[in-house]
């Protein structure tokens, strides 16, 4: 505890005999003493010098000793000094009074030097304890405040308890407004939609991308929350925004790029394409053996390059949200075996049995035909890619709880736990694919388009055996699942903006 002669104490008493006699003996401690003869005076002297502690008397003509504390305890710079107050009254229901009113503790008239003493050091050490406490909180209020993070806190019932000022410039609006405010009314004036507020509301420590706009200038954000643990086992939740319109602009920038450098790439390319197909007829003038084998393997590399060029301008349009579904109600099992035909000549050609196995049932699923045709030749054309002489792909489809899951396995080359670690991630390959040309684009873009059909994508595999991928799409409310979930029948658009990180 700080030395006694740092400290002050008041003591408010109408009676000078007392007031001497109090002051002497705390002075003889070493605390410093100022007296006021009435209630008024003391009130006046306690908000001007702010002293540690007070002692008040009960009885004073004029403005009474509970009225004192309770002025007291109203002002902003006095409410934490203690008050004890000196009484000659027994009555229980008094003492209550005097303690309703703000006094922290009654002492008697009459009270020893010793019992005085251990009281006025008791209540000194607690407001050294909560003085401590209050400027801890003043530090972690001005920290918080100038954060370099867009961060709110709020109480259980929403209530707006801290906000940086990094949040309120971000949305252009002043503390003495937002204090007022609930998150879900800010939330909502900025047309935050309400599946989005509920779900920060639960508390979801993943992000989730909002687009607001402030003062006619659109804002992108991602936001997630956090709970937080307050004193005495209150709860509340912490709001972390971060300001990602930069980047948002930057990746539309890059989209633009990608996408103009692959569409005058692809134009070029099937000009050559046309003349080296032309040239391979014969039409051009007669071609020898040697010379068509050449126009052939140009053919082919002229081939692979577009459907390169494919997969780039797909991964950015994906990335950038400017692909649409257009999901409809259709027949799974006969898009595959479409799919598996097409196919089955590169498969032959390579040694590879492609084989079926669908429910005997039609497996009616609510999908993008295009899509789930792309993301079909995709896996299947890897698993021939990266099969075996001899090898063998079979994929099956199984009814589970409104979704159709689609397995493609095969008895290929398989993957490690480190290539599999990557595998989702655009332009990385495996060490043991190294031999296959590519760019590592496929499973990517299957990745993404089963995900914004609200799906998944897993993968199992073995080295040297083989892998599994596995991907799920709804199925539609007539399939003999019965629990595809409320689907329209005609042909609608979901954007993907927003659901495809």
């Amino acid at each position: 505890m700080t030395d006694p002669k740092d400290r002050t104490i008041l003591v408010v008493d109408d009676s000078p005999p007392t007031c001497l006699y109090l002051k002497r003996l705390l002075e003889k401690k070493g605390y410093g003493v100022i007296t006021a003869a009435d209630g008024a005076i003391g009130a006046r002297l306690a908000m001007e010098l702010l002293p540690d502690l007070i002692l008040l008397d009960k009885e004073m003509p004029g403005m009474h000793g509970f009225d004192v504390s309770r002025i007291l305890r109203k002002h902003h710079d006095t409410r934490g000094i203690p008050i004890l107050m000196i009484s000659s009254e027994t009555r229980t229901s008094e003492k209550i009074r005097g303690l309703d009113m703000g006094a922290d503790d009654f002492i008697a008239k009459g009270i020893g030097a010793d019992e005085l003493h251990s009281k006025i050091a008791a209540f000194l050490r607690i407001k050294d304890l909560q003085d401590k406490l209050r400027l801890e909180s003043n530090k972690l209020n001005q920290i918080f405040r100038f954060l370099h993070e867009p961060v709110a806190i709020c109480s259980k019932d929403d209530e707006m308890l801290l906000a940086s000022q990094v949040f309120l410039n971000l949305l252009r609006m002043p503390r003495e407004v937002a204090r007022f405010k609930t998150m879900t009314e800010i939330l909502r004036t900025l047309e935050v939609p309400d599946e989005i507020i509920a779900q920060l509301r639960e508390v979801t420590q993943e992000d989730l991308r909002l687009t607001i706009t402030v003062d006619d200038e659109i804002v992108h954000l991602t936001a997630r929350t956090a709970p937080i643990q307050l004193e005495q086992g209150e709860t509340a939740r912490a709001y972390t925004f971060r300001d990602i319109t930069k980047e948002v602009a930057a990746e539309q920038m890059k989209s633009d790029f990608h996408s103009m450098i692959a569409h005058d790439l692809r134009s070029p390319m099937s000009v050559i394409q046309g003349y080296v197909s032309l040239m391979a007829t014969g039409k051009t003038g007669e071609v020898n053996d040697t010379q068509l084998e050449f126009l052939e393997s140009v053919n082919r590399k002229i081939t692979e390059m577009t459907a390169l060029l494919n997969d780039f301008l797909d991964i950015s349009k994906i990335d950038a949200g400017f692909v649409n579904l257009k999901c409809r109600d259709m027949d799974l099992a006969e898009l595959i075996k479409d799919v598996v035909a097409d196919l089955e000549p590169i498969a032959a050609g390579s040694d590879v049995s492609l084989d079926i196995a669908v429910p005997a049932d039609n497996v009616r699923v609510h999908a993008d035909p295009l899509r789930v045709t792309q993301i079909l030749r995709n896996l299947v054309s890897n698993a021939i890619k990266y099969n075996v002489e001899s090898g063998w792909i079979r994929l099956t489809v199984v009814p589970i709880d409104g979704w159709a899951q689609v397995s493609i396995s095969d008895g290929g080359i398989g993957m490690n736990p480190e290539e599999i670690a990557v595998l989702f991630e655009p332009y990385t390959r495996g060490s043991s694919q190294r031999k296959i040309r590519g760019v590592g684009l496929g499973v990517v873009i299957v990745k993404k388009l089963v995900e914004s059909h609200g799906g998944e994508v897993t993968v199992t595999s073995v080295p040297g055996k083989g892998s599994t991928f596995t991907f799920t799409v709804p199925m539609s409310p007539d399939s003999g699942d019965g629990s595809g979930g409320d689907h329209a029948n005609n042909e609608k658009s979901t954007d993907l903006q927003g659901s495809v990180n």
